[in-house]
Formats: C-alpha cells, sequence, structure tokens
C-alpha cells in the first residue's frame, strides 16, 4: 500500500543506490530542521529569533543534505535539476555584479537570504528527493507544528513572554505575525494529512491531531493575509484535485461547504481576521493600499536591472532608484525596504529576467509532482504537497523567508522524489563524493560564523542593555566585544556608534565604527544616513569651517544619488541653518 512509505520501504521505483550508515544521521538531521526552524530563539540575544535560528538551519540543513544527498543519487526530474541549479548559477552571478560585495554572498543579519542561502536550498531539494525513508522528516515536521501552534495559542490564550512582545498580534517563536503565519500554513496541511493517514503510526497520527487545531490558532491569530491568501488557494487546489468525489455526493458536499463557510463567518466576525480583511482597503494601514506603493517601486527598480537584478540583498541599496515623490511623502525613509513583499518581484531584484523565468520554471515543474500528490498521494504526502501550495501562494504577497524557504525547498524534494514518475531505476546517477566533502566542509564554515553571530547578539545584548541604564562605558566594551565576533554587521556598527558617544569618546570614535562598517558594505543606506547625521553633529559641536564642508560635501553626495532622501535633506538643513 501506498500509506506504508513511512513505516516501511516505499513502493516506488526507487534507483539502486548506496545507502551508506551516515545516511541516516543525514535523515535525522533533516527531521530536526522543521523543529529548529519553527522554535529555536536565544533569549539572552540582543534580536532573539534571528541568528540561533540561522545557526540551527545552517547546522542541520546543510549536515543534513551532505549526508543524505552526498552519498545518494539524483531522484530529481532532470528538468527541475537543471531548472533549479541553473537558478542558483546564475544567481551566483548576480550575486558578483550586485549592489552588495559581501552580502550577496551571505546575506544580511536582519534577512540572512544572500547566495549562500539559495544554495543550502538547492542542497535540501536534492536531499528530500534522497531520502529513502521520509519517516524523520514527517516527524519533525509534526513536532514542529505542535511545538509552534502550542506557543501561539498559549500566546493567544495571555501568557506572552517578554522576548514573544514584538506585535499586538501572535507571534510566537518567529519573532514576527507575518513569518508565523507563513510556517503555519505550510505545516498546517501537513499536520491534518497526518492526522488523517490511518496507515500512519499512532503517535504520529496522534501528533497531528494535535497540531492541526493549534496552528489553526496560530494561523488565524497571526493575522497574515498572505498566509491566508495561501491557505485558501490550498483549500481550492484540494477541491480541485478531488472534484469527482465531491461530485458524487452533492448533498454532503453543499452541507460541508454550507458549514465551513458558517465557519468562516463566524472566525472573521470572532477573530482578528475580519478587521484585518478590512484594513486591506485602509491607505494608513500597514500591508494595506501602501503595499501597492511598495511593488509601484519594486517595479520601477527592477526596470532598471532585468539583466541581473541588483544581486542578493542588494535591493535595499538600490531602493532609492524607484522611490518617486508620491512614495516619499507617504512612507518618507523612517523604515528602509530591503524586500519587495512579493516573491516574483523579489526575485526579479535579485537576479532580473532569467532567474524569475528559471524560478519560475522550477516552481511549475515542481508544482506538477505536488498536485499529482494531491491527487493521488496518501494523505500524509497530499498534506505536505498542500501545504507547498499554500506557501507558494502566500509568497505572492510576501517574500522569500530564511526561516521557512528552506524547509519548504525540502518538503518538495520529499514530495518530488517519492512521486512514482519522478525516478528512474535503470540510471542512478550517484552524487560525486567530492561533492559531500565540499558541503560538510561550507556547513562547517558557514556555522561557524552563525555561531560567532549567536555569541556577538549576546554581547550586543548586553551593550544595549547597558545603555538603557547609562552605562555608556559598559555598553561601549560590549560593542567592540560584538564587533571583535561579526565586524561586517552593519547594526553592530550603529551600536558601536551610540556607545562610543555615550562613553564620552566622541564623534570621531563613533565615525570610526560608521565607516568600518561601510567598508563591508559600501552602499548600505542606512550606515551612509548615519555617516551623514554623525558629520553634521560634529560640524555643529566644533563650528569648525572644514568639518562643515565636509558634512554638506557628504549630505550632498548621498542626495546625488538619492534626490527624494527627505531624512538627508533634513540633515542638510540643519546644518544650513546654523550657517545661516
Amino acid at each position: 500500500m501506498a500509506h506504508a512509505q513511512v513505516t516501511a520501504e516505499p513502493r516506488v521505483a526507487v534507483p539502486p543506490c548506496p545507502r551508506p550508515a551516515r545516511a541516516g544521521v543525514g535523515a535525522v538531521a533533516l527531521g530536526a530542521l522543521a523543529p529548529a526552524s519553527a522554535l529555536a530563539l536565544d533569549p539572552r540575544g540582543w534580536h532573539p529569533f534571528g541568528p540561533v535560528k540561522w545557526l540551527a538551519v545552517v547546522l542541520l540543513g546543510g549536515l543534513g543534505a551532505a549526508l543524505v544527498a552526498g552519498p545518494g543519487c539524483h531522484r530529481l526530474p532532470p528538468p527541475l535539476r537543471r531548472a533549479s541549479a541553473l537558478l542558483v548559477a546564475w544567481l551566483a552571478v548576480a550575486a558578483l555584479v550586485g549592489e552588495d560585495p559581501w552580502f550577496a554572498w551571505v546575506g544580511t543579519p536582519e534577512r540572512r537570504f544572500g547566495w549562500v542561502t539559495w544554495a543550502l536550498c538547492l542542497a535540501l531539494l536534492h536531499a528530500g528527493a534522497a531520502l529513502i525513508r521520509p519517516r524523520p522528516v514527517v516527524a519533525g515536521v509534526l513536532v514542529a507544528g505542535v511545538g509552534l501552534g502550542g506557543l501561539a495559542t498559549v500566546e493567544a490564550l495571555g501568557w506572552e513572554p517578554e522576548v514573544f512582545a514584538v506585535a499586538d498580534r501572535l507571534s510566537a517563536s518567529l519573532g514576527s505575525p507575518a513569518y508565523l503565519g507563513a510556517l503555519a500554513v505550510l505545516l498546517l496541511p501537513a499536520a491534518a494529512g497526518a492526522a488523517l493517514d490511518r496507515e500512519l503510526p499512532v503517535r504520529l497520527r496522534i501528533a497531528g491531531r494535535l497540531a492541526t487545531p493549534l496552528l489553526a490558532v496560530a494561523l488565524v491569530g497571526s493575522g497574515a493575509r498572505a498566509a491566508w491568501l495561501g491557505l485558501a488557494v490550498a483549500s481550492a487546489t484540494a477541491a480541485g484535485c478531488h472534484r469527482d468525489r465531491l461530485r458524487a455526493d452533492p448533498t454532503r458536499t453543499a452541507a460541508g461547504t454550507a458549514l465551513a463557510l458558517a465557519a468562516l463567518a463566524l472566525v472573521a466576525l470572532l477573530t482578528p481576521v475580519g478587521p484585518r480583511l478590512a484594513s486591506l482597503l485602509d491607505d494608513a494601514a500597514p500591508g494595506g493600499r501602501g503595499r501597492l506603493d511598495e511593488w509601484r517601486v519594486a517595479a520601477a527598480t527592477a526596470s532598471d536591472h532585468l539583466l541581473t537584478g541588483v544581486g542578493p540583498e542588494g535591493y535595499r541599496i538600490a531602493f532609492h532608484e524607484g522611490v518617486d515623490p508620491a512614495y516619499e511623502r507617504e512612507h518618507g525613509r523612517d523604515e528602509q525596504p530591503d524586500r519587495a513583499h512579493s516573491a516574483p518581484l523579489d526575485v526579479l531584484l535579485v537576479g532580473g529576467v532569467p532567474a524569475l523565468a528559471l524560478w519560475a520554471a522550477a516552481l511549475l515543474l515542481a508544482g506538477r509532482h505536488v498536485v499529482a500528490a494531491v491527487r493521488t498521494g496518501p494523505s500524509w504526502r497530499a498534506g505536505i504537497a498542500l501545504g507547498l501550495v499554500a506557501h507558494a501562494a502566500g509568497q505572492l504577497a510576501l517574500f522569500p523567508l530564511a526561516e521557512t524557504e528552506p524547509l519548504a525547498w525540502l518538503l518538495a524534494g520529499l514530495v518530488v522524489g517519492h512521486a512514482p514518475s519522478s525516478t528512474d531505476p535503470a540510471r542512478p546517477r550517484p552524487v560525486p563524493r567530492w561533492l559531500r566533502a565540499l558541503g560538510v566542509a561550507a556547513t562547517g564554515v558557514l556555522a561557524a560564523g552563525a555561531l560567532a553571530g549567536v555569541v556577538a547578539d549576546r554581547q550586543a545584548a548586553r551593550a544595549a542593555a547597558a545603555l538603557d541604564r547609562g552605562d555608556g562605558h559598559a555598553a561601549a566594551v560590549a560593542a567592540e566585544q560584538a564587533l571583535d565576533l561579526r565586524p561586517d554587521w552593519p547594526r553592530l556598527a550603529l551600536l558601536g556608534a551610540t556607545a562610543a558617544v555615550a562613553d564620552d569618546q566622541g564623534i570621531h570614535e563613533a565615525l570610526r565604527h560608521v565607516r568600518a562598517g561601510l567598508g563591508w558594505s559600501p552602499g548600505d543606506p542606512i550606515l551612509r544616513r548615519a555617516e551623514v547625521a554623525l558629520l553634521v553633529d560634529r560640524a555643529l559641536a566644533t563650528g569648525a569651517p572644514v568639518h562643515r564642508a565636509e558634512a554638506r560635501a557628504a549630505a550632498e553626495a548621498l542626495l546625488v544619488a538619492d534626490p527624494l532622501d527627505s531624512r538627508t535633506r533634513a540633515q542638510l538643513a540643519r546644518l544650513e541653518g546654523t550657517e545661516r
């Protein structure tokens, strides 16, 4: 029976590839990826949700992919294998010529979606397809669902530790309501599918039954409209794939539809769903009609970089190219956009038209097998497939996340690799040994950098706490220790500058920190504005003509590149006001 794939050897035509003992360790690591992506956090960190999650994703995902896909076989259909590989290869070209020479490869500490993350996603796609037994990954998805849904539910009931208090909507261990919705909608259908699969072990079915209502609370309470869109598309896909069964019993179908609509109406009245949907028409609401402004700016920026885009993590630098006076009046620069809030636009910005075409091709090629799994697969696999449909649809109004995208690519590989039509037992294609060694080595290097980031983030938390209590010296010492570990992080450069001023080290020392950060990312707009602000502060403090000239030159240079930048104009006005 097809359902027995999770408890016994799968009955698909799996190529006769070797299965070394290390592949079992890799499968366990891949099984831990979902719980780590969902639950890892560091309450002692300055940014509790980001650095430690990245460490877990790199370590578990990289090691698991190297141990599973390395000694395994190519079990992806050749068109999908080529499209996904070409996408990552083209993004390497985009990184080479992109706007940011360093973060295009490793990712910023806020977003963590440089070329390395795209390469990790590709490795996980292959690893998911190479898995002989999917049980560890299925179990990991259910553990993540119970844990994440449970945290969101107790948060909804009023228990909210300080580390969770980041918004007026549920965020649980993701640090963002939108991120919570994105991961919940990926996990929810998988949990429901496992709950309905009578061939699964009892403990997995029980986990699915626990996770399903808890994840529903998380999804509704997150207020994530992109995730709700994804769930609606997944529901429509499930109905379309099983339309013959629905037509066979029209009375039952009609009753079920009426019950579902009544439940949706009740949810809209009693939960944040109604107000969040109504706010779509509010110009002032985040993500309302203002989202159209973001898409307009992103499209305008992308139109000037159609061949190679602006490179991974380059949009924050090139963003000003698409800004028009209407956007500047309405939104200003209090926040610096670094993504387009739509996956197609985001991919277009990252790698131009070739990247968008390859990404869409990979999505469609994988989608054939995903939809087939919804139609014919066992319930556990159909649930995972519907989660992928919801994920892809939700990305139309969101963007690729380092918290969810690696897991989604792993699950896509699992679904595609276990489809009978995706294997070719006559021509197994083992992955070269050198590639496994390279993957292990790369994982070690990246994990070391990620671990340094976790420790640096804790030092930054100490610096921020010292600033809050007015201890400038302690703040400066802790900030320097953080910068020793991750000198490339812009937010640490800004923290070091603030601490230097608080410690009475002077503006010169603060400028040193900011300019050191610009050495890693010369075009970073936040650092460049901080440099101008410090130069203006120094000019106002000293009154020296040379300092005034330097401040004016820096501000005017920034305005030449970005003439609508209202914050830089305000700094220039401060300087000119004293000169009059």
